[in-house]
């Protein structure tokens, strides 16, 4: 009996001390975006990682409808500015960049629509990291550098400022790009 307990701890002692070998996919993903420009060899550590938030597709449309909204009535008060100004080729460019922005605006209402199924659905992850990189060119420090990764690993954005995080996350919606006019 005693036997058999000492087998049985030394077997869970032996099984509880493996570490995984499989790599981190969101560590990888971070690593790809960071140094997809180097070249030669290099080390890349990432010292800690937290994820600090999710946004679903839901909050992205509503992002994005906000962000189009916005730019709509900046476009129409300036509008109006040059109108009553009597500066024409001001005023139309900015009548122009009002309808594009309607336009858009229309566009992200449609997405949701089609989305409908989706829309709770997680569009990615925040994450904020810190670490470094030595290349042949030197180390590069990473300290709390913000970056949203879609679920399947790609990276949409990395800034070392919060407030950029959420800049061009937008292209997460499926079709966003394709429809959308230029020039958010």
């Amino acid at each position: 009996m005693q036997r058999f307990l000492i087998i049985i701890l030394t077997a869970v002692m032996a099984v509880s001390s493996c570490k995984s070998t499989s790599p981190d996919p969101v560590a990888q993903a971070i690593e790809a975006a960071a140094m997809k420009d180097a070249a030669g060899d290099y080390s890349f550590r990432i010292t800690s990682l937290e994820k600090i938030d999710s946004t679903t597709f839901r909050t992205e449309i509503a992002r994005r409808r906000e962000l189009f909204d916005l730019k709509q009535q900046a476009e129409e008060k300036l509008f109006q500015k040059y109108y009553q100004e009597g500066k024409k080729q001001n005023s139309e460019n900015h009548r122009l960049a009002m309808e594009k922005a309607k336009l858009n605006l229309a566009f992200v209402n449609s997405l949701e629509e089609k989305l409908a199924s989706r829309l709770d659905e997680t569009a990615y992850y925040d994450y904020v990291f810190s670490g470094y990189s030595e290349t042949e060119e030197g180390r590069m420090n990473y300290n709390n550098v913000y970056v949203a990764i879609t679920p399947d690993g790609e990276v949409l954005s990395m800034t070392a400022d919060q407030r950029d995080l959420h800049k061009g996350t937008g292209r997460v919606i499926p079709g966003y790009l394709e429809g959308i006019s230029s020039e958010e």
